[in-house]
């Protein structure tokens, strides 16, 4: 006798999609059967016309930015997103530069979360005493920038070189914010001195800032045979460059969000410092490219970089000076099936690799996540692709309702019906099910 048994559903599994009754006992995928199968089970979910994905995976989280696990991580189950991958700075908490404040993370998603978390550790240049401690207490990737980060402090050659030298030590993966700080630093003045407002954004952080970043951490990191990750990336031709170091035997993987794939600089025009973030958004032109990428595979994965300032916070000065970042987390699914499955031909396995599997076997989390084949763990994100429908701030669990960000009353086709996460339905049709569920996922390299 199983714990629950999900049938007539079309399963997106590492062979392709495909009808099957998936089986689950105490937590795990149990069993994958016919769908003309009589399987027992204490509790039958028939997902007839649905789709089941294996449970997201969000690589790339800032939850505690802004907000807390609380809030983030209902706003992950809405949208089917199962598994964070949390970034180590906070607005409000202490970065996790070393073993005690991992710790803290680590209560707090015990406490207040609903979906699993892995964690990203944080790290400083010349401050490289706590890698070890962090690297065996399972952090997923360290986080460092390459251009001005604040108080948390950004890497120049040297110590770039140095961290890298630490990775390969300890088999860990770094993973960068790449801007040249002194290309964006140029531009944005050249943009204020014109009087330029929102629609200077792209131009102020222009894509050859990206280029020449990417380059440089590339190219230390093959020197030091070192594994690299490239956050957040805006166009095709840093794709492209990343492609061309993948070929000389780097291992490198490329990150996108949904922003770049679903908006385009006219939008950050219409909505001001609400659709800033940095790299920023691009053309219409640019967005046609870089869903190529990811259509034909040169992007790895999908992260949302979602935080949720308030329109204090957003319009407390000018749009120069405004904080980048919004929210997007529980749109991850609705979003790329609407614009890439519905209107741009991307496959639904393409769709689950980028989402689910990539993630889970970059951060070394595909030892229980990532997929649906027997014995991992029986996290699904259930969208219905029949529902078209509005989103709106209001509906969601954001820390803020805001109606300004750039989503607001956008129309989607395919929304998000339950989410699993070890077995544990924790979101059914807008009702978040439980209290806490969530667990800390370490990395296992």
């Amino acid at each position: 006798m199983f714990d629950l048994l999900m049938k007539n559903g079309l399963a997106v599994t590492p062979s392709g999609p495909r009808k099957l009754s998936i089986a689950v006992r105490d937590g795990k995928i149990a069993g994958l059967f016919d769908p003309e199968s009589q399987v027992p089970a204490r509790e039958v979910f028939d997902f007839t016309g649905k789709i089941i994905f294996p449970g997201l995976i969000d690589s790339h989280a800032h939850v505690t930015y802004c907000g807390d696990f609380f809030s983030g991580s209902r706003t992950a189950a809405s949208g089917g997103v199962t598994t964070l991958v949390e970034m180590p700075q906070s607005g409000h908490l202490p970065s996790v530069f070393d073993k005690g404040v991992l710790s803290g993370r680590i209560a707090s998603i015990h406490e207040e979360s609903v979906v699993d978390c892995a964690l990203y550790g944080g790290v400083r240049a010349g401050q490289l005493e706590h890698i070890e401690e962090l690297v065996k207490a399972g952090v997923a990737a360290f986080k460092v920038f390459l251009s001005d980060a604040g108080d948390y402090g950004s890497f120049d050659d040297a110590s770039l070189l140095t961290l890298l030298q630490s990775s390969h030590r300890y088999h860990c993966l770094v993973a960068a914010h790449a801007e040249s700080q002194p290309i964006c630093a140029m531009e944005t003045k050249r943009m204020t001195d014109a009087q330029k407002g929102a629609e200077g954004n792209s131009g102020s952080r222009p894509v050859i800032s990206e280029i020449l970043a990417v380059t440089r951490l590339c190219t230390l990191a093959l020197h030091e045979h070192a594994r690299v990750s490239i956050c957040h990336i805006s166009s095709r031709q840093v794709a492209g460059v990343i492609q061309e170091f993948r070929q000389k035997g780097l291992q490198v993987y490329a990150e996108t969000c949904p922003h770049y794939l679903l908006l385009n600089s006219d939008d950050v025009a219409r909505h001001g410092a609400w659709a800033k973030c940095a790299p920023p958004i691009r053309s219409q032109k640019t967005v046609n490219s870089l869903w190529e990428s990811v259509c034909e595979g040169e992007i790895d994965m999908i992260g949302s970089d979602h935080a949720t300032y308030s329109d204090a916070q957003k319009s407390a000065g000018s749009f120069w000076s405004a904080p980048g970042g919004f929210p997007g987390l529980d749109l991850i699914l609705p979003g790329l099936y609407d614009e890439g499955v519905c209107r741009r031909g991307l496959s639904l396995s393409r769709l689950a690799q980028i989402t689910a599997s990539n993630p889970a076997r970059i951060f070394g989390l595909d030892y229980c996540k990532g997929s649906i084949e027997i014995g991992k763990d029986a996290d699904f994100a259930i969208l219905d692709p029949a529902v078209r429908w509005e989103f709106h701030a209001s509906d969601t669990f954001y820390d803020t309702k805001s109606p300004h960000y750039p989503y607001e009353g956008r129309i989607f086709q395919g929304k998000v019906d339950s989410t699993f996460v070890r077995g544990k339905q924790v979101w059914q049709k807008g009702k978040i099910l439980v209290n806490r569920h969530g667990r800390y996922v370490p990395s296992c390299r």
